[in-house]
């Protein structure tokens, strides 16, 4: 028996009353409600994509020894979406272990970085994205800026993604996509580049994010069903952290911060957490039973370590009806012992806000157990 020490709704229980106490009622009956609730009041829904086209090319192919010292294939990625007319374009790398002898497994980060955090020409190295590391351990990589995509500003999604949907910008809907819901769709696009891959195993893909962007690879992975592995590194308030008795930053906190994140629906929970009709447990049980893996660290309070370790334990319920392990254990890890036993991973770090080569170490040992 789970405690639920923060008087969260239950993960299983629909919202007209039923219990969920198997599979077919998860997949059929609760996963679809929650799926809609989370567009409907939290990230919102993209609008009529129907009449989208989404054109993918690879732009530039080379590998030489400038590039990670011949050890990986670096490829430009070029998305283009055309809607009446109007054109929206982004470009992210790909790097491919030149030696791999088939398809490989692959990471897709979310950077809400500058490009010295991304940088496709490996001239700035970071430990926000190790691509020499993810390379050397026999993974593909690939990492999109979010700024190309959907600013991360307030400017009335006029621009990125947005500009395609220009009949949104006079009546905007309450419950109209945020930017993370662009980001996410963003991500999916890379899935279908990775599914035209060769040298890539699109059913071993795992999507990756830090804080903005931990959120973002969790709403991404619920909706798309391709990503086999969801990672949030200190995604917190309205991402993996619970917001009922929320011990740092709160909904209303981050919403007047960055309220185009979300739709305007979220509004109406500041200081009302009570009457949410889900809470963010259920943002990962929706990705059961693929794999999850969270992480926080010692000095980042206002992501409310403990509470998103809670939301683990209490989205091991859903896991549970597939037969699989969730998080494993009920006790809080200290600082640098991982929790890798269960589909669902997690590691508390002594440092700050941030996503650094020991994290993605973690990422790697547990994809390299479960993906």
């Amino acid at each position: 028996m789970i405690e639920n020490k923060r008087n969260i709704p239950s993960i299983l229980t629909c919202l007209d009353g039923t219990e969920v106490g198997d599979q077919e009622t998860w997949l059929k009956k609760r996963r679809p409600e929650l799926l809609n609730l989370f567009r409907q009041e939290e990230y919102g829904f993209l609008p009529d994509m129907s009449e989208v086209e989404i054109k993918i090319r690879v732009a530039d192919s080379r590998r030489s020894d400038e590039i990670m010292q011949g050890r990986a294939i670096r490829n430009t990625v070029e998305v283009e979406a055309v809607r009446k007319g109007i054109h929206f374009s982004f470009t992210f790398v790909a790097f491919i272990p030149a030696e791999a002898k088939g398809p490989v497994p692959a990471f897709v980060t979310v950077c809400n970085r500058g490009i010295k955090d991304s940088d496709p020409a490996r001239h700035f190295l970071s430990s926000f994205y190790p691509a020499e590391t993810i390379i050397s351990r026999g993974y593909a990589c690939a990492a999109f800026r979010t700024q190309e995509v959907s600013p991360d500003y307030d400017e009335g999604f006029t621009t990125g993604f947005s500009r395609l949907f220009p009949e949104y910008v006079e009546e905007r809907p309450d419950d109209a996509w945020g930017a993370i819901t662009a980001w996410a769709w963003a991500a999916s696009r890379i899935m279908d580049y990775f599914e035209m891959e060769p040298l890539i195993d699109e059913k071993r893909v795992a999507l990756v994010g830090h804080s903005r962007g931990g959120k973002t690879a969790l709403w991404g992975t619920a909706q798309d069903e391709r990503f086999a592995m969801a990672v949030s590194s200190c995604a917190g308030n309205s991402g993996d952290a619970l917001s009922r008795g929320a011990k740092g930053e709160k909904i209303g906190d981050i919403v007047k911060r960055f309220p185009y994140w979300f739709c305007k629906n979220y509004q109406k929970y500041i200081d009302k957490e009570e009457t949410l009709p889900f809470d963010q447990h259920m943002l990962l049980g929706l990705i059961a039973p693929r794999l999850i893996y969270t992480s926080a660290k010692t000095f980042d309070s206002w992501a409310d370590p403990e509470g998103q370790f809670e939301s683990c334990i209490q989205a091991s319920l859903v896991y549970e009806l597939f037969g699989k392990k969730g998080i494993g254990q009920k006790k809080r890890p200290l600082p640098e012992q991982p929790v890798h036993e269960g589909n669902i991973g997690h590691h508390y770090k002594t440092g700050n806000h941030d996503m650094d080569e020991y994290d993605w170490n973690c990422y790697m040992d547990f994809a390299d157990l479960h993906m």
